[in-house]
């Protein structure tokens, strides 16, 4: 995949490879922050994913204003496996205590009347914002000496990527024909 010569043209097939060969290497740091936390990885995947919604407000994953998550956005959200996300779900609704809550479908926003919506608890929070801050830390050593021109650049090209992909799938976007 690497080219031999750094002069030559950067490959668009060689920084979408790179994402992948990345994200496989990264599992190995995933398993290493979860380690110890009772959670597998798919858990401390999802756990964050809400703990984001609800603690750190992010934007890019949609919920409601009381920070309700739709499980079909979980599905298309998570970057570990989305198989078995309502067994998981469940798992953490009967932890004692409860580390997420399941919701009714929201009828007036649209929903599905038989989808599901859920959120992290309290005691969700407590007990995944350490993992996240080895998550914090791991990433902080990762990223340690690139300069921040660089890790700019490369968020940048992740973001738009990212937009681009969020169009294709919602089947908006100008670049892909719909039967690609």
């Amino acid at each position: 995949m690497k080219k031999d010569q750094p002069t030559s043209p950067v490959d668009a097939t060689d920084v979408i490879s790179g994402i992948f060969t990345t994200r496989r290497d990264l599992v190995y740091g995933a398993n290493r922050v979860v380690k110890g936390s009772g959670f597998s990885v798919e858990e401390a995947d999802l756990l964050i994913s809400l703990y984001g919604v609800r603690a750190l407000n992010w934007g890019d994953l949609d919920h409601d204003k009381d920070g309700y998550v739709p499980f079909n956005e979980l599905e298309r959200y998570l970057v570990h496996s989305a198989s078995l996300l309502s067994r998981r779900i469940r798992k953490l609704a009967d932890a004692k205590p409860p580390l997420v809550e399941v919701g009714e479908a929201d009828l007036a926003a649209g929903q599905h009347f038989n989808a599901k919506r859920v959120r992290i608890t309290k005691d969700g929070m407590k007990w995944i914002a350490p993992v996240w801050e080895k998550y914090c830390s791991m990433s902080a050593i990762l990223l340690e000496g690139i300069p921040a021109s660089d890790l700019k650049a490369h968020l940048a090209v992740n973001e738009a990527i990212s937009a681009e992909m969020k169009k294709w799938r919602a089947g908006v976007s100008d670049r892909f024909p719909p039967n690609f």
